[in-house]
C-alpha cells in the first residue's frame, strides 16, 4: 500500500475526530504546484508533489499539512507567509546546511520539515531540538503517522486505535 492510500484509509476510517478535519476535496493543479516552487528554496519531493495533487494540504485532527496557492479555511499555505516563521525556518535550515521546506505541523507545537535529499526533520518548537523521524514523506505518513511506527508520534494509545481500525496489522 502507497501512503496516498494509507491517508485515504485513514480519513474514512472514522479515527480522526470529523470536526478536527478540513480535508480539500481536489488537489492542486500542477501549475500551481510549479507556482509554489518558484517562491521556495527548492523544487518539491515526489512524495510532496503526490500528496499535493491529491489534496492541496488538510487539516487531519493530528497534522496539519500546508497547501499550496489559496488554501481553504484553515490550511496554512506552503509558502513562507507566515512572518513569524520565517526565523525558524531560516534557523533549521542553517543547522542542518540544507534547503528545507516547512511541509506540516502539529497541534502538539512541533514542525515537520522535508529536507532536500527527502529526510523528515522534526523541530520541537519549546526547546529547539530537530530529529530524524523518517527516511521521506511516505515514511513519514505510511509508517511513522499512520502505521506500526505510530506510537512513537503520538503514543501507545494511538498505534492502538490504528490497530483497532485495521489500519495497521
Amino acid at each position: 500500500m502507497g501512503f496516498i492510500e494509507r491517508i485515504k484509509e485513514v480519513i474514512e476510517s472514522g479515527v480522526l475526530l470529523e470536526d478536527l478535519m478540513t480535508i480539500p476535496l481536489a488537489g492542486a493543479t500542477d501549475m500551481m504546484i510549479d507556482e509554489e516552487e518558484n517562491v521556495l528554496p527548492r523544487p518539491l519531493s515526489k512524495y510532496h508533489r503526490a500528496f499535493l495533487q491529491s489534496w492541496n494540504g488538510a487539516d487531519m485532527d493530528k497534522i496539519r499539512v500546508h497547501g499550496v496557492g489559496k488554501t481553504e479555511e484553515f490550511i496554512k499555505p506552503l509558502s513562507r507567509e507566515h512572518q513569524e516563521w520565517d526565523e525558524i525556518i531560516d534557523e533549521v535550515a542553517r543547522k542542518l546546511e540544507n534547503k528545507v521546506i516547512l511541509f506540516a505541523d502539529d497541534p502538539a507545537g512541533f514542525m515537520y520539515f522535508e529536507l532536500e535529499n527527502g529526510p523528515i526533520i522534526q523541530l520541537d518548537t519549546d526547546g529547539g531540538a530537530t530529529e530524524v523521524i523518517a527516511e521521506n514523506m511516505s515514511d513519514f505518513f505510511l509508517n511513522y503517522l499512520f502505521g506500526k511506527r505510530a506510537n512513537e508520534y503520538a503514543g501507545d494509545d494511538w498505534l492502538q486505535e490504528l490497530i483497532d481500525a485495521k489500519i495497521v496489522s
